[in-house]
């Protein structure tokens, strides 16, 4: 882990927030990691470019079609008991279960149906729409 990732996780795991600003960093910090700011200042450079590879959109599965995007800042509280700190890597495996979900196979997604996933996404700023046309899956066995 970079200096700047730490600083960044130290920041978000306190309850604190970096939002990009154009190419400033805006930050709310309790005052128990207030010191912290220094820091960002120090790897301003580094912690841009992680801050702005949060906003790229990954792909899709197919069958869903993106409606809104705006992924919540870290951490974002899902249940009673989940917390997810690393919303982005979250938000990249949510889409490959519901990929699974969708083809059927609800064991690649850890048994949640498709709509269990698209709450998950939403929960975390992310907006899909699942079409009508779901993806085929191959279907195994003999030719007659």
């Amino acid at each position: 882990m970079t200096t700047a990732e730490n600083v960044i996780e130290r920041i978000e795991g306190a309850g604190g927030m970096l939002v990009l600003n154009g190419d400033r960093i805006r930050c709310r910090v309790p005052e128990d990691v207030a010191h912290l700011v220094e820091d960002v200042r120090v790897h301003k450079v580094e912690i841009l470019v992680l801050l702005k590879r949060r906003e790229e959109i990954p792909a899709m599965p197919p069958g869903v079609r993106l409606v809104h995007w705006q992924p919540k800042p870290a951490p974002v509280i899902l249940t009673h008991f989940a917390v997810v700190t690393d919303v982005r890597q979250f938000i990249s495996m949510t889409l490959l279960e519901l990929t699974a979900a969708l083809s059927g196979m609800r064991w690649l997604a850890g048994h949640r149906t498709a709509r269990e996933l698209v709450d998950r996404l939403e929960q975390c700023g992310v907006l899909v729409e699942i079409n009508e046309e779901k993806p085929q899956r191959p279907v195994e066995g003999h030719a007659q």
